[in-house]
């Protein structure tokens, strides 16, 4: 009788060893926490995947996105870019597995303009900068229904065009430029974005960031007080609603 209740016992827990590798179900659990607003620990679960699945596309994708937000929260600047550069390692990887996902060249767009942030050397800025828009474009082509990719383009879009007169006339004459932009068109596409993903805290700030430049302010201020009223559904989400408070109080 005892032979057999340790039997049992043995199976059992045999059993739940192997559903708590199975790869579907630490993904499961990873996309779980970052909605808990749980980064580190969500991180933890894609390796986990990848220890036992290394070709396991989603997981590679998510991978880079939240070592992305990770970086993005540390302290310094050098800290950010050893993150994003392994962000990046991570999207490299998931561009191997398939060049032609919508979402690994969207994720791969993501984490270049991260270092945009970052890079000092101004001739890496442009490249990064045009790579943003090349990977960007390839992801909308392959699904034009992703609306998080038009968010990207509308940010790439708005950033250009707030570069000032002298430094965008310097990186074309010294660098060939970094491509053409309008405030119309980065609006447009966050819209576009607001409508499919009507959600997407970023978007929100973003749009109102596009407003703001182009001195409509009560559009401005109208997206900010509704990105307050959004639910957080991730960690990142509290430091754009914070950075929108900040927004909000200068424009009223």
């Amino acid at each position: 009788m005892k032979q057999s209740v340790v039997a049992c016992l043995a199976c059992l827990l045999w059993a739940a060893g192997t559903a708590a590798q199975d790869p579907a179900s630490l993904l499961e659990e990873g996309r779980r926490l970052e909605l808990k607003l749980k980064d580190e620990d969500a991180l933890e679960k894609y390796r986990q995947v990848l220890a036992i699945q290394p070709s396991n596309l989603k997981a590679v994708m998510r991978s880079a996105e939240v070592t992305c937000a990770l970086a993005s929260r540390k302290s310094s600047q050098e800290e950010k870019l050893v993150g994003y550069l392994q962000a990046k390692r991570f999207a490299d990887a998931a561009l191997r597995l398939d060049s032609n996902s919508a979402e690994a060249n969207y994720t791969m767009a993501v984490v270049l303009g991260k270092l945009t942030e970052v890079e000092k050397r101004n001739d890496e800025v442009v490249q990064y900068v045009k790579q943003v828009k090349s990977y960007i474009d390839k992801s909308i082509k392959l699904d034009p229904g992703f609306g998080k990719a038009w968010h990207v383009l509308g940010k790439w879009h708005l950033e250009v065009v707030m570069l000032n007169g002298i430094k965008k006339a310097a990186l074309k004459i010294i660098y060939g430029g970094v491509g053409e932009a309008s405030l119309t068109t980065a609006i447009e596409c966050m819209e576009k974005c607001k409508t499919m993903e009507p959600y997407y805290a970023r978007n929100f700030f973003d749009l109102a960031r596009a407003y703001e430049f182009g001195k409509q302010y009560e559009k401005s201020i109208r997206l900010l007080e509704q990105l307050a009223k959004l639910p957080t559904k991730r960690q990142d989400d509290v430091v754009v609603k914070a950075e929108g408070a900040v927004m909000l109080q200068k424009l009223q």
